[in-house]
């Protein structure tokens, strides 16, 4: 699944919560989210909107299901799961982010995960850099799965993970593995690869959407 819209290169963010009631905070990330897929916002809203790292790691986690295309032959599915795996550091963000959100016509449903053979039925799973040894073994098993997995782990991409989150000059930003995605039988669109800080690999022999 493709969707034809651009993305920001990156947005600033600080990295703790001010206090502030909840609505308000959300509303700051919704911002923020649609700075990341699109340019023409207003400059009030973005020097306004000071999202916290993981606000912003959160937002790019529902985009990225927007600019990914599953093989053919995936098995239909009833909702689009963004799971979490390990210490859960996006709290209620990514739920009220996701929330009357869809992508391909699916729902979109934030799960928390106890153990990575839960990921299977995911369609993205972002393991927290806090697996440590657990990595290479949660990447081992979701290896033979159509999931995009995410983290931001130092060696995640070195590990055999598809997208790792950054953190250059206080702006979270991402780098993409695509051998690693090519082994899933997963696409990502141009659009998305063209704001990557990095991209490792070579695209599929079909080209890119």
């Amino acid at each position: 699944m493709v969707v034809g819209k651009k993305m920001k290169r990156s947005v600033p963010i600080e990295r703790s919560p001010r206090g502030c009631q909840h609505r308000a905070h959300i509303a700051r990330v919704l911002a923020a989210a649609l700075l990341l897929i699109r340019p023409a916002i207003p400059t009030a809203i973005a020097q306004t909107s000071k999202p916290t790292e993981y606000d912003v790691k959160a937002a790019y986690l529902l985009n990225f299901g927007k600019f990914i295309r599953e093989p053919s032959g995936h098995p239909p599915r009833s909702s689009f799961d963004i799971c979490l795996l390990g210490h859960d550091s996006m709290g209620p963000t990514i739920d009220d982010l996701a929330a009357n959100q869809a992508i391909d016509n699916l729902p979109v449903h934030v799960r928390r995960l106890l153990d990575v053979t839960q990921a299977k039925v995911c369609a993205i799973v972002f393991i927290s850099a806090d697996e440590g040894d657990h990595l290479r073994e949660d990447l081992a098993i979701l290896s033979a799965t159509e999931v995009l997995t995410v983290s931001d782990a130092s060696d995640f991409l070195v590990r055999g993970g598809m997208i790792q989150f950054l953190l250059i000059q206080n702006h979270v930003r991402f780098a993409v593995n695509l051998n690693a995605v090519n082994h899933a039988h997963l696409v990502l669109s141009s659009e998305l690869l063209r704001v990557a800080s990095s991209v490792t690999g070579k695209p599929p022999s079909g080209g890119l959407p």
